[in-house]
């Protein structure tokens, strides 16, 4: 990351600070929360492709803390036979398993889309959140605006800020940077504080509840060393606090190369994220995140569906990296080269566009004189789907439930992002933007998943005939349902 004084010395160098002077520039440009590239695909096979289930990551889980019992439990029994060599064999295994490990669930379960069951999404993401030192509120938000604003500068948290020398990428294997600066994160919540940048894209309510997380993850963490100085044995601390640094190197050495020596500043993920194909064992620790591009374009689909997406998506997307390998013997020139060239980054190779299909318009209507629309036919709406209508600018989705047989219709965008919830999925009566994966009661407008906090817009609906009706209001009454964005 450049220090202000950097930022003087040399001016070619990027502010990357959150809200700062490089945020307006990216307002200015129409980079921030900007219209992405969104490759072709049949909407059924998208869909099909969103569902979840809880049989695969509850297997995967379930090896995953075996293992993760297995190594440490064998790493303290020779410990206790006085056999250093092979403790500290299994105790590197342990470690990586433990943060490694846990970098790829804080992921996933982050966005809901390991488990089905809501529940068991939450648990293992604040369980990974602690197993990866991150606190679990604060990077929720983080990484909604990290997929709002991919590697657009003064807006992504989480950039790759250039320029990164060579002992800078050393140190990151041991996690040094990330931990320094999370647990200074940590006591400043603790004390009840955000930080400048934090205050960008968290929530006012929800700044209570960081500072008791913060106040938790010390806790356990005084516990550790307390419990180390009661027994005599550096083995509590040693297994709660060493996996942070001895464990982070499978997660950094996949965790760079997503992005990394990539072009900043441009709204096609195509030239701003990798794919790469891993081994088994890799894959299995990352949880498929090797296919962080496809991630990156549709973040609803389940890890498990990534591969199955990708192939499908192969010829609209540039070539995929065969090896960690030729990843970094394309990355590390880069990133030396942008040590004295900032501007410097590597193009991707985007294949020539796909003939293109006959897309069918959402429909647009004109309401009556008391703001009734005709939306749909009952038919156009299968029970649990949905169907977008337009009214002028405005966007609307009708929404078939299926406990009750009825009719319900929202505004067609997200209130925290301007996603379009026409995109999204139906699990129940929630409706899930397909942007940030925060999810709303369609029924009542209520926000019901984070990262969104303000309600959505419901609107009257009733059936004559065979066709669906729905009241939008009046033209004057119309020009104040505009999406209530919450900055991020």
């Amino acid at each position: 990351m450049v220090t202000s004084d950097k930022l003087l010395e040399n001016p070619k160098y990027r502010d990357y600070t959150v809200g700062g002077p490089e945020s307006q520039l990216a307002l200015a440009k129409g980079l921030a929360n900007g219209q992405w590239f969104i490759p072709e695909i049949d909407r059924k096979t998208l869909r099909r492709l969103m569902q979840r289930d809880d049989w695969h990551a509850l297997r995967d889980t379930c090896i995953l803390f075996n293992l993760i019992f297995a190594s440490g439990g064998a790493a303290y029994y020779y410990w206790t036979q006085g056999n250093y060599t092979l403790f500290a064999i299994l105790f590197w295994i342990y470690c990586t398993l433990y943060t490694s490990s846990g970098d790829s669930r804080w992921h996933e379960c982050g966005h809901s889309t390991a488990f089905k069951t809501k529940w068991m999404n939450d648990v293992l993401y604040n369980i990974a959140s602690f197993m990866v030192l991150r606190e679990p509120l604060v990077w929720r938000f983080s990484h909604a605006r990290h997929h709002t604003d991919t590697d657009v500068v003064g807006r992504d948290p989480e950039i790759d800020g250039r320029p990164i020398s060579m002992w800078q990428l050393f140190i990151l294997f041991f996690n040094y940077q990330l931990i320094k600066s999370e647990l200074g994160k940590i006591w400043l919540h603790a004390r009840g504080e955000l930080s400048p940048a934090e205050k960008t894209f968290v929530p006012y309510s929800e700044r209570f509840h960081i500072f008791c997380q913060a106040r938790i993850f010390l806790c356990i963490y005084l516990l550790a060393v307390f419990a180390s100085v009661y027994w005599r044995s550096p083995l509590p601390a040693m297994y709660v606090l060493l996996p942070y640094t001895l464990g982070a190197w499978h997660f950094i050495l996949l965790g760079v190369p997503q992005h990394a020596g990539l072009q900043h500043d441009v709204l096609d993920h195509r030239l701003n994220t990798r794919t790469i194909y891993l081994n088994p064992i890799s894959a299995f620790i990352y949880w498929d995140m090797q296919y962080h591009l496809e991630h990156h374009m549709f973040p609803m689909v389940p890890y498990y569906n990534l591969r199955e997406l990708h192939e499908i998506l192969k010829p609209q997307m540039p070539k995929p990296y065969n090896s960690l390998w030729e990843v970094y013997r394309e990355m590390i020139p880069a990133l030396i080269r942008q040590s004295s060239d900032p501007d410097y980054y590597i193009e991707r190779e985007v294949p020539a566009p796909l003939e293109q299909k006959q897309v069918v318009a959402a429909v647009s209507m004109t309401p009556d004189k008391d703001g009734w629309v005709a939306a749909c036919t009952i038919e156009e709406v299968p029970k649990g789907e949905l169907f977008r209508f337009d009214v002028g600018v405005q966007t609307y989705v009708v929404y078939h439930a299926v406990d009750d047989d009825k009719f319900y219709a929202t505004a067609g965008k997200c209130t925290h992002g301007a996603g379009e919830l026409s995109d999204g999925l139906i699990t129940d009566n929630l409706i899930e933007c397909p942007k940030h994966n925060g999810c709303f009661d369609f029924k009542t407008g209520e926000a019901k998943r984070l990262p969104v906090k303000i309600n959505l817009a419901t609107y009257p609906v009733k059936t004559e005939d065979d066709t669906v009706f729905v009241c939008v209001g009046d033209k004057g009454s119309r020009k104040k349902v505009q999406i209530a964005y919450e900055e991020d």
